[in-house]
């Protein structure tokens, strides 16, 4: 779909998806090395990085959807547009 054709609406959750996923992948590369700094398995610090790990795949999941419906979304628009087009098309040669 054209720049021109999306929403300021649609943009700002592009972006917003965007820098999400931005942040949530420097989140993931730091609990990898914290996990790294982390001398025993079984200590508390190695629970919190598994659930922080937990975390951040919850959230990556939750805006692979979103993004996926936004997707969606724009392609109805886009098809519905285009089905108005070529009614208008056919009602003005018809007319």
């Amino acid at each position: 779909m054209p720049l021109s054709k999306i929403s300021p609406a649609e943009t700002i959750l592009i972006d917003l998806v965007h820098d999400l996923r931005q942040d949530l992948g420097n989140i993931e590369t730091s609990v990898y090395c914290l996990g790294l700094l982390s001398v025993s398995p079984q200590t508390t610090a190695q629970g919190y990085l598994r659930t922080m790990e937990q975390q951040v795949a919850h959230a990556e999941g939750r805006l692979a959807e979103a993004g996926a419906q936004l997707t969606r979304l724009r392609a109805q628009r886009a098809e519905a547009a285009e089905i108005l087009d070529l009614t208008k098309s056919t009602t003005s040669a018809v007319t």
